[in-house]
């Protein structure tokens, strides 16, 4: 062979091998990347593998059930079947949404709003509930198109039901998802996100023992988010049962015979403190917001000007009135500026030295000469003007603060304080010095001062009691526990039967032929109380019947008594906004609260 030919093929080889040696190199590094993924970050890929097709769900638990005193079931927990979405599986979330929308015929505008809010929520990817309480056509047309709606499936869950809607929401309350604030304020109910818990009443005070815990499952589904298999399941604990102290059948009646007046009724057992009755009128089905359906209704509600979801019975602030007035009574005998026997004329008004306004009485004319008994019988305004004076706003605050004016009572912490006013929070919340004249007005219980229902009734159990005054509570038991008595404080007087003095006119009240509630007198069942009209505007007497015209301006009508008096077993407080007339509206609805108990 030739020089020139063995040139020719070393030109040829070297030809072939710079054509080839891109394909060599290719195919060198797609062996080393073979090699890389296969062997060096095998363990990175099979742990984003398994990420991809195992899921962790929450299991919501089943919250506590709710009894009454006498185990009668208050609230249920009912199922239903709610649309649940993962986010992380939807591709296209408009296209997602008209599917959604078209098939359960709903309002694409409301469910994209529901969807693009949780999206820039504080876990935006986790699965949630967005279409809750389906119907069963929506139910039977989501199952038929399932397979074609990638992300969504149908869940179980509960949904709280309070079984006497109206009669029982002041005390029960509702549930409602978790707010921003409620997670700030207690960072912990992060971790039960699209659980439902308390908003007010018992279902909020005692949520964390209702609620339960949260239960976890492990699952493998495919890649449109269908389930393949459970994996582990760590199961939920349901939350505690409560009973409370409410008798339902009490609570029923007189609920009815509040007949939808504006007001408040507290019955509470003055020895144990548990609560039997608490109404608060008007009121609301806390159903509409334990599973909101109709956002127009639950806007109304909020709306109302008659405010159903304020409680009245733990936050309105009413002036206590004459129910004032035997406490003013024990103050002076205290401080010994009168004396039990000791008569003051009464003759309509009462005056008070450099000052040219009289301080009038309820009654025209006066009730003429008047002792402590007789006083309270007939609620003479004009004598406790003068005891007010004689006592001084510094002798007057502490001693009602014995009693727990101005003050919770430890029921629950959504309750109102009332307002016990003094010398230094005038200053500090009007900014004016006291005057005599300000004394003289909480004589009779009007002013500044306000008290809470609960309030007046925790006040008169320590009436009953002669001295003992326990915490008001409305849970008798938790699980399998008893709540106790808890007795705060015992209230001594320089004299112990200043107690029996007291009680002896508060009967008077109802049994003597002049007393101010004798109208509800019962010879079978002996009741002590006292009537009060509270002014809701100062006026000058001849305004008054102008006044009436306009039905919110008119005095609300307070009446408290607890019976049978010679052993106790109820306080009853009842307030009838702008109701006028304590004995003629809220004393029959106290007779009738302890008659019936007492029977029972």
């Amino acid at each position: 062979m030739s020089s020139f030919e063995n040139k020719k093929d070393s030109n040829e080889v070297f030809r072939i091998i710079v054509f080839l040696s891109p394909f060599i190199f290719l195919l060198f590094f797609a062996f080393l990347q073979i090699l890389n993924l296969s062997y060096f970050q095998a363990d990175d890929f099979k742990t984003q593998s398994e990420s991809n097709r195992l899921y962790q769900s929450k299991i919501f638990p089943q919250r506590g059930f709710i009894y009454d005193s006498n185990d009668v079931l208050l609230v249920e927990n009912n199922i239903q079947q709610d649309l649940q979405i993962n986010p992380n599986i939807i591709e296209n979330p408009s296209f997602f949404l008209k599917q959604i929308s078209d098939l359960l015929e709903l309002n694409y505008s409301k469910i994209e709003s529901d969807f693009f809010i949780r999206a820039t929520g504080k876990n935006p990817n986790e699965p949630y509930f967005l279409i809750k309480n389906l119907s069963e056509k929506q139910i039977a047309k989501i199952s038929v198109n399932l397979e074609k709606i990638k992300g969504a499936e149908i869940i179980s869950s509960f949904s709280r039901n309070v079984i006497h809607k109206e009669i029982m929401a002041p005390v029960l309350g509702y549930v409602g998802n978790i707010s921003k604030q409620e997670i700030f304020n207690n960072p912990e109910l992060t971790k039960y996100s699209g659980l439902k818990v308390g908003k007010t009443g018992i279902e909020k005070d005692l949520d964390s023992i209702l609620r339960g815990d949260i239960g976890f499952r492990i699952q493998e589904r495919d890649s449109f988010g269908k389930l393949v298999r459970n994996i582990s399941i760590e199961p939920p604990k349901k939350g505690k049962n409560l009973r409370l102290s409410i008798d339902l059948e009490l609570q029923k009646k007189l609920f009815y015979d509040f007949k939808g007046r504006k007001g408040a009724l507290v019955a509470i057992e003055p020895k144990t403190g548990l609560i039997r009755a608490l109404i608060s009128s008007p009121t609301y089905d806390p159903n509409l917001l334990n599973t909101i359906n109709d956002y127009d209704e639950v806007r109304n509600l909020f709306s109302d000007q008659d405010s159903p979801l304020f409680n009245r019975a733990l936050s309105g602030q009413y002036p206590p009135a004459s129910t004032l007035k035997p406490f003013v009574g024990m103050a002076a005998l205290e401080a010994k500026t009168i004396s039990w026997e000791k008569e003051i004329l009464d003759s309509g008004e009462y005056l008070v030295e450099g000052d040219q306004r009289p301080y009038r009485g309820w009654k025209e004319g006066g009730h003429g000469k008047v002792d402590m008994n007789k006083a309270i019988i007939e609620s003479s305004d004009v004598y406790f003007y003068s005891l007010a004076y004689d006592l001084t706003i510094n002798n007057l605050s502490p001693f009602l603060e014995k009693f727990g004016f101005g003050e919770q009572s430890g029921l629950t912490i959504r309750e109102g304080t009332g307002i016990l006013p003094s010398r230094k929070w005038k200053l500090g919340y009007i900014g004016e010095s006291w005057f005599k004249g300000d004394t003289i007005n909480m004589g009779i219980g009007q002013g500044y001062i306000t008290a809470t229902p609960l309030q007046i009734a925790v006040a008169y159990s320590a009436l009953a009691n002669k001295g003992e005054l326990v915490q008001p509570r409305i849970i008798e038991k938790i699980g399998e526990e008893n709540t106790e008595t808890v007795i705060k404080k015992n209230i001594s007087l320089i004299d112990d039967l200043n107690w029996k003095r007291i009680e002896k006119s508060l009967l008077g009240v109802v049994e003597a032929s002049n007393g101010t509630a004798n109208n509800i007198y019962d010879r079978n069942i002996r009741i002590a109380g006292k009537t009060g009209t509270a002014q809701v505007k100062s006026i000058i007497e001849t305004e008054y019947e102008l006044l009436r015209v306009d039905k919110s301006l008119r005095d609300h009508a307070l009446f408290v008594g607890y019976g049978p008096v010679e052993e106790p077993k109820l306080v009853v407080v009842a307030i009838i906004e702008n109701g006028e007339s304590g004995s003629a509206v809220a004393a029959p609805l106290v007779r009738k609260a302890i008659n019936l108990y007492s029977k029972k």
